[in-house]
């Protein structure tokens, strides 16, 4: 049986392969080479992220940055985008209709 080469594998695992590549591992798969579909299953599994890959960007944001946007926005701000009124209405009551 001859099989796909890994990276016609890696194509097809991200979606890169050519339709004549991917008919190929298709019908390669559906003759049941479980050595192929187990290698497909591991290039197609996420790779791992630790916790630490988290914590040291989060870490190294600066906090000050943060605390300078978030004063820099006033909830009447915050309201007049969120309702998306003009700034100068929001003030206003809205005028009843007779």
């Amino acid at each position: 049986m001859d099989h796909p080469s890994e990276e016609t594998l890696k194509r097809f695992a991200t979606g890169t392969a050519s339709r004549e590549e991917s008919r190929a591992v298709v019908a390669h798969l559906l003759k049941g080479c479980s050595a192929c579909a187990r290698k497909l299953r591991e290039l197609m599994e996420p790779e791992a992220v630790s916790r630490t890959s988290y914590e040291a960007p989060l870490d190294s944001f600066d906090q000050g940055l943060i605390e300078r946007l978030e004063s820099s926005v006033t909830p009447l701000q915050t309201l007049r985008t969120v309702l998306g009124r003009p700034p100068d209405t929001l003030a206003e009551r809205p005028r009843k209709k007779r």
